[in-house]
């Protein structure tokens, strides 16, 4: 029992240590009904969409976001502590075990990602929230970026996230648009399986006086 709370309490599993403790706490206070616990991955208006399109890249979207990151805690800490345990604990101290920490830190977080990914793809259709318009519908107004190396009125293509999820879009514009330019789908052209955009900076500035 001494060397499991050793364990536990010492860099560097005792940073996924905190990170349950405070995501066990949630989950009671949730439990309670004090708070929300149906927190979605990712409300993809403004600031929002960046966190949206990384957890879209790590596969963590489609659940709730205290949902991914319990899960990324506890597959963490479990890698964490075994690694400490059958290797860690016989470096003693000194910089060769803080260097050893940090690696595996590393690699806990990263392996916490891959594990958890796999395991909220079968999750994923219990929090999708039943939706009565066509894709096509919710995503007029939607941010995307453009991804090819420009985007006219023939050809184009973009990157879009809604709930959480990476969409490549075929695109339209009557403004030129280059790769990284951010801008608005307006509507669906369905002959051509694409969306008409307009630039985000015009979207905002509204139609001129």
């Amino acid at each position: 029992m001494s060397l499991f709370i050793a364990i536990v309490t010492t860099f560097p599993t005792v940073i996924f240590t905190v990170l349950l403790g405070v995501a066990v706490v949630y989950w009671l206070i949730s439990l309670s009904g004090m708070v929300d616990s149906d927190v979605p991955d990712g409300d993809l208006s403004d600031g929002v969409a960046d966190l949206g399109g990384l957890l879209a890249t790590l596969g963590l979207h489609g659940v709730p976001l205290p949902l991914a990151i319990t899960l990324v805690a506890l597959c963490g800490w479990l890698f964490s502590y075994f690694a400490e345990l059958l290797l860690g604990i016989h470096m003693g101290g000194g910089l060769l075990h803080w260097l050893y920490g940090g690696v595996v830190l590393i690699a806990s977080f990263a392996v916490g990602v891959i594990v958890t990914a796999q395991l909220i793809r079968p999750l994923r259709p219990l929090f999708k929230p039943a939706q009565h318009l066509p894709i096509e519908k919710r995503l007029t107004g939607t941010l995307c970026t453009v991804r090819s190396g420009s985007v006219d009125r023939t050809r184009g293509r973009a990157d879009a996230h809604i709930e959480g999820d990476h969409l490549i879009l075929q695109v339209r514009s009557d403004k030129p648009l280059a790769r990284g330019d951010r801008a608005i789908l307006i509507h669906y052209l369905a002959e051509e399986n694409a969306y008409w955009v307009i630039p985000e900076d015009d979207f905002q500035a509204g139609p001129a006086a």
